[in-house]
């Protein structure tokens, strides 16, 4: 990995080089001077995260939050490949999760999970919900059983705009939620229909006494 690093520098520093020397042909003497600073601050940028290892960060960890029983799951499904967008679309899910849910989670009706889904072990899954890049799926689980999900594919063209990317998971959790209240509510009406309680009493008129 560490080659694989050097050799991603390498290569950042060539592009960096290449990029300045067309500048400077292409642009004035006034505009490549007012240009220069920035280069200069990505170039430290870049220096200091080499210095440090960021270049070379571990994979995440798969999310060891349990699945609830009667819940959701927000679940960012990453490949073994990582990117810019993919890490800033899994950051901003999980900031919103935390800021927006935190009751929820508390309670453990909510969870939060990172899972690869290019590992074996996580292809069952990825199947189901027909995963063939990074994405975030909305899952619905009712005694323990899967009963709804959703893949949230729009987070792509969402994911620049920060305020509507994370309206977007808040909307969509909040819709789910919303089922699991419905379907709350109808078990409880079914309850009280079955109970000794709502069942008629006979009219005392209707019943037939034996003569004296």
């Amino acid at each position: 990995m560490k080659l694989k690093d050097a050799l991603g520098i390498c290569l950042i520093s060539f592009f960096s080089a290449t990029l300045v020397v067309l500048i400077a042909r292409s642009l004035d003497l006034q505009a490549a001077n007012r240009l220069e600073p920035h280069l200069v601050r990505i170039a430290d940028r870049l220096e200091s995260l080499q210095s440090t290892g960021a270049l070379h960060r571990a994979m995440p960890k798969e999310g060891l939050a349990e699945t609830p029983d009667d819940g959701l799951v927000v679940h960012y499904f990453h490949g073994s490949t990582r990117c810019i967008t993919c890490e800033a679309i899994e950051s901003q899910t999980e900031a919103t999760v935390k800021e927006h849910f935190q009751p929820q989670l508390a309670a453990g009706d909510l969870a939060w999970k990172i899972s690869n889904y290019e590992d074996p072990r996580n292809a069952e899954i990825a199947s189901q919900f027909e995963i063939v890049m990074p994405v975030v799926v909305i899952e619905r689980y009712a005694g323990g059983e899967l009963k709804d999900w959703r893949r949230l594919d729009e987070v792509w063209g969402l994911v620049v705009n920060e305020s509507r990317f994370s309206k977007f998971i808040q909307d969509n959790i909040n819709d789910m939620l919303t089922q699991i209240d419905s379907q709350i509510g109808d078990t409880d009406t079914v309850s009280e229909a079955g109970s000794d309680a709502t069942i008629p009493a006979p009219d005392n008129n209707s019943i037939p006494y034996p003569a004296n």
